[in-house]
């Protein structure tokens, strides 16, 4: 998503939901912010929703669904 539709949702009243940044994902996720980094640099978490600048932001919903689908647990 690209920060003029992340604006669109907003502005146009589309129903929206909280965005997440990498440590408020990581604190999700119950791990440290640098597993969260390392997880995210070999694809195994899932990519994020939206970037504002060089900002990356997941729903919340992608995050829970990845926790649910049993993301972070051990292989």
């Amino acid at each position: 998503m690209t920060i003029e539709q992340l604006t669109a949702e907003l502005v146009y009243g589309e129903p929206h939901e909280s965005y997440l940044t990498r440590r408020e994902a990581a604190t999700r996720c119950k791990v440290p912010l640098s597993t969260f980094d390392s997880l995210r640099r070999q694809n195994r978490v899932p990519f994020p929703d939206a970037e504002m600048g060089k900002h990356m932001l997941w729903r919340e919903s992608t995050i829970d669904a990845f926790l649910d689908a049993g993301g972070t647990r051990a292989s």
